[in-house]
């Protein structure tokens, strides 16, 4: 029990023991209005700013989303590299779900992250697990469609930890698109290969198409010479077998000719007046003649221009192989030149040995190449112009898709003919 005494000095001390308790808490947890009494502890209350800071912190988390782009100007059809830096600011993990509108309008994807997939303009996720204080970069590969300027500004959306759906916008960037065509050009017919050559072939240039045998070579062969035969230019086409030009034979009489080359000239051809037969590859000089011939009956179109197509470089090269192969282009090129014709030359380089195949590339002005890529677990076909000697042209590679290039100009007057995608 505590004594009289002690109770009267306690009491005294009261006033005295009752300001140290009010300076000890001031000094530890501020003012007293500021404080919580649970049980017998007091406890500061916290401050709006510091419980939004917890709350920023803890509990809601912070993702920040800043746009690398390789280049701010691109011409039609050229690529562009962009970086998508994603950075967890927060204390707790988050789940990356989707980039939202990652290909802008106008523009075509080209290349992603393997462990992400595309669907529409918006790039999967998949759930990547993003911790706090961690900066995951995605990584695409662009290529501009339509010329102008476009504003990306894609929208990333990710959970939280507690399963909480939630969504971040960068800084946006702009990219201007411009289209680029060269003077003296000869359309290919297919635009995305145009816009690859600023325009189109060079006006009398020889350029060598080397692809192997597939449908996508010959729609573009087909393209070549529909754009000629449509813009009036005299055109010429030499080949094996006519089958696949029959049409545009029939409807373009006045500025389009064939020569087939092969001793068995299909009968449904037999009675056109502009396609010729000719018995083979085996004698140069007989060739040589037909093609005289020919270009004498065809004539010179109204603006001067006109293409051919030589589809036989590759049964020639195999017939009489380099050393003669070469001295008949040597002649023929040329003297295509000379009459104001480009020449889109074909030839499959798997048919010839590397030596045969480049002593013939080299007295061509140009180069195209159609090849095969592994894509997504299958193989699909890309374009590439190779060399074209002293011109400006894009390197990018263009895949090529049948349902663009079966579409044809929609100059064509032929009402069955699709117009361009």
């Amino acid at each position: 029990m505590v004594d009289r005494k002690e109770m009267t000095r306690r009491k005294e001390l009261g006033p005295d023991l009752t300001l140290a308790v009010e300076k000890l808490v001031k000094e530890r947890l501020g003012r007293l209005e500021g404080a919580l009494l649970l049980g017998n502890k007091i406890y500061k209350k916290s401050t709006s700013e510091e419980a939004e800071r917890y709350l920023r912190d803890r509990v809601i988390p912070h993702v920040t989303v800043r746009l690398a782009l390789e280049k701010n100007s691109l011409e039609l059809m050229e690529t562009a590299n962009l970086m998508v830096e994603l950075e967890n600011v927060g204390n707790s993990p988050v789940l990356l779900t989707r980039v939202e509108r990652i290909v802008p309008n106008g523009f075509e994807l080209v290349s992603s992250p393997d462990n992400y997939l595309l669907t529409n303009t918006s790039l999967d996720m998949r759930g990547k697990k993003l911790d706090p204080h961690v900066i995951e970069n995605v990584h695409i590969t662009l290529r501009a469609a339509r010329k102008g300027t476009t504003i990306i500004a894609p929208r990333i959306l990710f959970v939280s930890e507690t399963g909480r759906s939630m969504s971040c916008k960068p800084e946006p960037v702009s990219i201007e698109v411009s289209e680029t065509i060269l003077p003296d050009r000869v359309k290919t017919g297919f635009k995305d290969l145009d816009n690859l050559l600023l325009g189109g072939l060079p006006e009398n240039y020889a350029v060598m198409l080397t692809s192997d045998s597939c449908d996508e070579r010959d729609l573009l062969i087909r393209r070549y010479l529909e754009a000629g035969a449509v813009e009036r230019n005299a055109t010429l086409y030499v080949t094996m077998d006519a089958r696949s030009v029959r049409n545009l034979a029939e409807e373009f009489k006045s500025n389009f000719r064939v020569l087939v080359c092969n001793s068995k000239l299909d009968e449904a051809l037999d009675g056109l007046p502009n396609i010729f037969g000719l018995g083979g590859v085996e004698n140069l000089t007989e060739m040589n003649i037909a093609f005289e011939s020919v270009f004498r009956k065809l004539g010179k179109s109204k603006n001067g221009l006109g293409r051919v197509c030589l589809d036989i470089v590759s049964d020639v090269l195999l017939q009489h192989h380099a050393v003669q192969t070469r001295r008949w282009l040597t002649a023929l090129i040329p003297e295509l030149r000379s009459k104001g014709f480009t020449t889109l030359a074909v030839m499959n380089p798997h048919m010839h040995a590397p030596e045969e195949l480049h002593a013939v590339l080299g007295l061509f002005d140009g180069e195209i190449s159609i090849y095969e890529k592994e894509e997504q677990r299958s193989l699909a076909k890309y374009l590439r112009i190779k060399r074209m000697h002293n011109q400006r042209y894009l390197e990018n590679e263009l895949p090529l898709r049948k349902t663009r290039l079966m579409t044809t100009p929609a100059t064509l007057p032929c009402c069955t003919r699709a117009p361009n995608l």
